[in-house]
């Protein structure tokens, strides 16, 4: 069939081709252009062998961004923009990896599977276009008598190339989740999960009791304690990197440029402009949406030369700009009154002087000239330190080196935080090696490897903090736990429990009725110790003393709700396919993880991000 609908032309169609093209592929506009190495190479990624050039990459890159800034007339933030960089680059390696897979699969897709699922499963981009609606909705008739319409043959001739792609996809994605499969028992077991419940009398003898406040350890012990334990104190790899940065701190140019917005949009509001809409429009405070709003406030509550400007003004005046710690202020008083109320800190009521006033917030933030000058001195910096060694360097351009604490993967590193691309270059190369000029949201830094400790044995100064955790917990646990057995060996010789749990200092409680995901009172939802009071089948049964993240309890059984079987029959096959999507979902997630972790990546987008390159 799509043979045939290939060698039909039908001029207007074209029209509506081209307009649904533009729809689909948005234009490239924000290109790769501030002079990277990476872009004048042209390779924005290569994976396993295959070289994506930059053009592709900006394809993702742009479409994300006109959906970001469809809504916008401003200008995304640089959080936003790199976020956009990074789902770009995540669904370009996503569709690369998985056409490989398809390749190396020798997947295909016929026409006749083609034009089935084009009749089945309309995309949802077509649903939306105008041709195929009546009165604003998806006319599927409409949409069957253009698929079947030899003029609109240019129309979806260009459809196919996208639409088979997905679904090959598609066709991957069900070969790699075919093993997945659900049994009666699962079907079951989830069932009762969510039906069956119980209510119990339960004594909880919790943590809380014990720690606070809490048993104190001698040194003595806490060294007993480690070397019986010593096998718990395997410590992982760590780093040491030092660090040559400049923080991002806004420049008198900055507070300048700030200055100057501030003052354009006072004059604005003397000119006549409304104050709540220029604040509603121009503040970054988190009261702008009210107009600048702050209320009445007592003289001494704000930073002293926002509360000093403020009740040194009168009623209706507008300040002009002053400058706090936060940025410039342009500050309207609404108005003054004195009331009698107990201040803050004190006891006794006292007359309060007190303000109503708005304000515009100018926040001063390192302006990209401010960042593009810390980025060239930094790499005049990493040229002279590549060349003549880190500390020399420094030394030579009179900057401070930083030396950071040991560090694992994933933690967070002295002086910059917790920075992954830091974290990545610490651990992946060696000693010496110092990174490219690399920026977070407080600072732009050089780093270099400054030595690597291997995993091994923890020493005993390295675990003490951890000792000293696990000896508290582990002495609180025995707490809880020698008082529920003195509980339940009362019970035993026949105490009645609440007797029982009061003679110990503990509380008999009876539950409502829960079930297996439930949030308990008192326990939460500990799995250990609800599948204890699960496993009580006989009213007035009652279980030995159970130990759980939080503490231990004894259960005694009153009643077992088990659901209608009836109902089971009814849910039966929703519940298994429930199962079986989250398994697919789960074998999927596994077998691409483990595609990406075993791929030959090269990643150049990073690199341009972490050197401005957009």
């Amino acid at each position: 069939m799509f043979e045939a609908l290939r060698k039909m032309i039908f001029p207007i169609i074209i029209i509506v081709l081209l307009f649904f093209v533009a729809m689909i592929i948005l234009q490239w506009g924000r290109g790769l252009s501030r002079g990277s190495s990476y872009a004048n190479q042209n390779i924005a990624a290569v994976i396993n062998g295959e070289k994506i050039s930059w053009q592709e990459y900006n394809k993702y890159y742009n479409s994300l961004y006109q959906r970001a800034v469809q809504n916008t007339d401003e200008e995304l933030p640089d959080k936003k923009t790199r976020e956009i960089q990074g789902k770009a680059w995540q669904q370009l390696l996503q569709d690369r990896l998985l056409a490989q897979q398809v390749a190396k699969n020798k997947i295909t897709v016929t026409d006749d599977e083609l034009y089935a699922f084009l009749k089945l499963s309309p995309p949802a981009d077509l649903q939306q276009m105008n041709y195929f609606q009546t009165n604003g909705k998806f006319d599927y008739q409409k949409y069957i008598n253009a698929m079947a319409d030899p003029k609109a043959a240019p129309f979806w001739a260009s459809l196919e190339p996208v639409i088979r792609n997905e679904i090959l996809k598609l066709k991957l994605q069900e070969m790699i989740v075919q093993t997945a499969h659900v049994t009666e028992d699962e079907i079951k077991e989830s069932f009762l999960d969510k039906n069956e419940k119980v209510k119990v009398g339960m004594i909880n003898v919790g943590y809380a009791r014990f720690s606070r406040p809490p048993p104190k350890s001698t040194e003595e012990e806490l060294k007993q304690y480690y070397n019986e334990h010593k096998e718990d104190y395997h410590i992982n790899e760590r780093a040491v990197l030092n660090i040559v940065m400049i923080e991002k701190k806004p420049t008198s140019y900055d507070w300048e440029i700030a200055y100057n917005k501030a003052k354009a949009i006072y004059d604005s509001i003397k000119a006549g402009a409304d104050f709540a809409t220029m604040a509603k429009k121009y503040s970054d405070d988190n009261t702008a949406k009210e107009g600048g709003e702050l209320g009445w406030f007592p003289k001494g509550q704000m930073v002293e030369a926002f509360d000093k400007q403020v009740f040194s003004m009168k009623k209706g005046e507008v300040s002009q700009p002053i400058k706090t710690q936060f940025g410039w202020h342009i500050i309207k008083v609404y108005g003054f009154k004195k009331v009698k109320e107990i201040p803050r800190g004190k006891t006794k009521k006292e007359v309060v002087e007190k303000a109503h006033a708005a304000h515009i917030l100018f926040k001063v933030t390192p302006s990209s000239e401010t960042i593009d000058n810390a980025y060239q001195q930094l790499e005049q910096f990493r040229t002279l330190a590549v060349k003549e060694g880190f500390s020399k360097a420094a030394k030579e351009i009179d900057m401070t080196v930083k030396k950071t604490a040991p560090f694992f993967k994933g933690d967070n590193i002295q002086y910059i935080g917790n920075d992954l691309r830091a974290g990545l270059f610490a651990f992946t190369n060696q000693v010496d090696d110092i990174s490219d000029v690399m920026e977070n949201n407080s600072a732009v830094f050089v780093a270099q490897v400054a030595q690597k400790i291997p995993a091994g044995m923890a020493t005993f100064d390295e675990a003490k903090p951890k000792v000293q955790r696990d000896i508290l917990k582990y002495k609180v646990q025995k707490l809880c736990h020698d008082t529920a057995e003195a509980i339940y060996t009362a019970i035993q010789k026949g105490t009645p429990l609440k007797k029982a749990a009061k003679m110990h200092g503990a509380k008999y409680i009876i539950s409502k009725e829960f079930g297996r995901s439930s949030y308990v009172q008192e326990i939460g939802r500990a799995p250990k110790a609800i599948g204890a009071a699960f496993a009580l089948t006989k009213p007035g049964q009652i279980s030995p003393p159970v130990d759980y993240d939080r503490g231990t309890v004894i259960f005694k059984l009153i009643e077992r709700i088990t659901p209608d079987l009836t109902l089971y029959n009814t849910q039966r096959d929703s519940i298994a396919s429930a199962i079986m999507l989250n398994k697919q979902q789960e074998l999927y997630s596994r077998w691409y993880n483990n595609l990406v972790e075993h791929s030959k990546i090269v990643n150049n987008t990073m690199k341009v991000s972490q050197n401005r390159g957009l």
